[in-house]
């Protein structure tokens, strides 16, 4: 399990003080990093983690415990993904201040090997599956390597488990899932759930909650703010 340096709660407190009062994020991440000599994973987590009192109500306001049986759902697909991935192969990944999970691996375009993706999308449309869709969409960032592969591997599971949808490459999933304007999206993107118009679902939080119960880094009631 990835250990937080001592300092790490300090920083979290100095990070969201600077945060509420305006300061530009990158400029405190590194203010903040440097004077608790943060490793990378750790000023991931602060980026990621620490939200501003409002931008948590709005989050929340839009956020979903569970989908409804028939809804259409809109899927950031590598989101999604490289969160329950990260999970997989023993990498941080905690609930953030405004109660969404995401990950500290900073994969960024990388793929996940063989092995861990195969199970992770084993989960992800076993999941799809058991919550009965009427529809699912699930978007791929087209720059990433394979993404073509990926959808293509994505649109034969649907097939396989009777979900009507598919999956696709696009230059930039965020666009069409701010478009969106009914249904819910699947997301924990902070950009993409500040400015949809639908409602959002943490479905690589659901995936994992249901399969493995984990105890995660949590900001909200571990780290005190």
């Amino acid at each position: 399990m990835f250990l937080l340096s001592v300092n790490f709660e300090k920083a979290v407190k100095d990070y969201l003080y600077l945060l509420e009062r305006g300061y530009p994020q990158k400029s405190i991440l590194k203010i903040v990093g440097d004077k608790y000599q943060l490793v990378s994973r750790e000023r991931s987590m602060l980026f990621r983690g620490v939200v501003t009192q409002k931008d948590c109500g709005l989050r929340k306001s839009k956020s979903l415990d569970m989908t409804e049986e028939d809804s259409s759902l809109y899927v950031d697909g590598y989101n999604v993904i490289r969160t329950i991935g990260s999970y997989l192969l023993g990498k941080p990944v905690f609930i953030a201040m405004d109660g969404f999970l995401r990950d500290a691996a900073e994969m960024h375009r990388s793929t996940l090997q063989k092995k861990i993706l195969n199970r992770t999308l084993d989960l992800l449309v076993r999941y799809l599956a058991s919550v009965h869709p009427g529809e699912v969409i699930i978007y791929l960032d087209e720059p990433v390597s394979k993404s073509g592969q990926l959808a293509t591997r994505l649109n034969e599971l649907l097939q396989q488990n009777a979900l009507t949808g598919n999956a696709l490459t696009t230059h930039s999933p965020d666009h069409h899932l701010k478009s969106v304007s009914q249904g819910i999206a699947c997301t924990a993107d902070s950009a993409v759930i500040d400015n949809c118009k639908t409602k959002v679902f943490d479905l690589a939080k659901a995936i994992l909650d249901l399969t493995f119960q984990p105890e995660y880094i949590t900001f909200e009631t571990d780290i005190n703010h």
